[in-house]
């Protein structure tokens, strides 16, 4: 995957939240677009969150990703269960 690959899938407002698969499997969320920061060959996204004490989101651990080990996108739909489904 190249970087603008993940810097363009942020589209549309609001964002349609998606999956980022790894080549291991491991498959990660991002839900807006602030939780991605792509470098040339690798992305940190957060994985956990608490709440400050204004209750602002603040990340509390995250993980780095090769790029190069990114695989295609999959589109997370809510489904009337309020359950995500993968495309």
């Amino acid at each position: 995957m190249r970087p603008a690959d993940l810097l363009d899938r942020p589209e549309g407002k609001p964002i349609k939240p998606f999956r980022l698969h790894q080549s291991d499997g491991t498959l990660l969320e991002v839900q807006e677009p602030g939780m991605v920061i792509v470098g040339r060959a690798s992305a940190v996204l957060p994985s956990r969150f608490s709440k400050d004490d204004d209750r602002r989101r603040i990340a509390e651990h995250w993980k780095t990703v090769s790029l190069m080990h990114s695989v295609p996108f999959s589109v997370i739909d809510e489904c009337l269960n309020g359950m995500s489904t993968r495309r």
